[in-house]
């Protein structure tokens, strides 16, 4: 049984702490919320990046700002992956089907509408990344099925440019299954 690369590990937590001290950028222009139908919610995303590209998820924290990622959107794209950006439950374009649904942000729900927007994309697996609630979602994505997670990625504030390295630097580490 392997163990985890404690090197590695070091590696990554150092490049998501020079992140924190970077500035953010702007969403690309032109960028496009997409709606897709899950069997509980209406979820607003952003989606950048080839089709075929290998996928990865960014989720945002508590202030629903999707414009947090405007700076590693590009990195990532031009890496060759598929970037999805959704609004959480309760944020932006993401509604509850059932109009008189209660908003939830326990973790464990919020982890489902992950996998339920995967299954809706038909994604198999992904790369999961967020921060604040997002990192809680993708997280709980990731406990209730491992299968579908390549690699995790949370920080404890609002990404920065360099989140894109981090997340290239996982995968390039990582063995992805498809």
């Amino acid at each position: 049984m392997p163990f985890f690369n404690r090197r590695r590990f070091l590696m990554s937590t150092a490049i998501a702490s020079a992140v924190l001290s970077l500035p953010a950028m702007a969403m690309p222009a032109g960028g496009v919320v997409h709606q897709v139908s899950t069997d509980l919610l209406d979820i607003g995303y952003y989606e950048a990046g080839p089709e075929a590209g290998r996928p990865i998820l960014l989720l945002h924290g508590a202030d629903g700002d999707l414009e947090r990622f405007a700076g590693v959107v590009p990195q990532l794209v031009a890496q060759g992956f598929r970037v999805i950006v959704p609004f959480l439950r309760g944020h932006g374009t993401t509604t509850p089907l059932d109009k008189a649904a209660p908003v939830s942000t326990q973790e464990v729900v919020l982890g489902q509408d992950v996998l339920d927007l995967m299954n809706a994309l038909h994604i198999p697996e992904a790369v999961l990344a967020g921060f604040d609630l997002g990192g809680h979602a993708v997280t709980a994505a990731a406990t209730l099925r491992p299968s579908r997670c390549v690699a995790l990625v949370t920080v404890n504030s609002a990404p920065q440019p360099a989140l894109a390295e981090v997340l290239v630097q996982m995968v390039r580490m990582g063995k992805w299954r498809t």
